[in-house]
């Protein structure tokens, strides 16, 4: 009986231990920014490394604050301005693909900012999240003044994505809570074969769309990259 008994847990073992391994994935970019850093991240226009401030606490003493304020402007995120008072960009570190993946997995926290009419639906102000590849970007999510890229099977937005007014007044009109967004899908063969050549990067690039006068933001904390066998 015990020898049953221990066959039928070597079993379930072997059954629950494949999902615990792929559920975890291999880790290929984890980004706390808990260590005021940037190292290795390419960053153009106003991006800078923040603590807690009016627009929230990060998850540990840091995270990315960008705006496509320019040095003008009565304020900006970071005191730098955005490329031409129009955009500003955080690219990841390259990090290599080992392996041809069967999926990618990617998460963030962010938290939109503006002051921009968030009762139009024209979508003047954009924040762009890509992932970078040998097979050409592909585009993780957006978010822009009318709100957040609706869910879908790929893609999960959890939190408070409709906008209120700001507890940065002084400085922005309106933000959206700070949100958990996870991004998990397949890919083709052939586009996963040139996935695999590497290297990848991950791109969150804000900019004004039609114009420079009204400005916004974004906050960005705890971002993973995960592949999978």
């Amino acid at each position: 009986m015990k020898r049953f008994a221990w066959a039928l847990v070597l079993l379930m073992i072997g059954w629950v231990w494949p999902l615990f391994a792929e559920s975890n994935g291999e880790l290929l970019l984890d980004a706390g920014f808990d260590d005021a850093d940037l190292t290795g991240w390419r960053i153009a226009g106003d991006v800078c490394v923040a603590p807690a401030f009016c627009a929230g606490e990060p998850s540990g003493r840091y995270w990315v604050a960008m705006s496509t304020n320019d040095s003008d402007d009565a304020i900006t995120m970071c005191g730098s301005s955005s490329l031409h008072g129009i955009q500003s960009i955080l690219r990841s570190p390259n990090f290599p693909v080992s392996f041809k993946p069967s999926r990618i997995r990617i998460d963030f926290k962010i938290k939109f900012l503006t002051n921009e009419n968030t009762t139009t639906d024209l979508g003047t102000d954009l924040l762009t999240v890509r992932l970078l590849t040998m097979a050409g970007p592909v585009v993780i999510a957006a978010f822009d003044d009318s709100g957040a890229s609706p869910g879908s099977k790929n893609l999960t937005i959890r939190g408070d994505d409709k906008f209120h007014s700001s507890d940065c007044s002084a400085n922005w009109k309106y933000e959206t809570g700070l949100l958990q967004v996870s991004y998990y899908r397949s890919f083709h063969d052939s586009v996963l074969t040139r996935m695999a050549e590497g290297p990848m990067a991950l791109e969150f690039s804000l900019s004004n769309q039609f114009d420079s006068n009204f400005d916004s933001a974004a906050v960005i904390d705890d971002v993973q990259v995960r592949l999978f066998h």
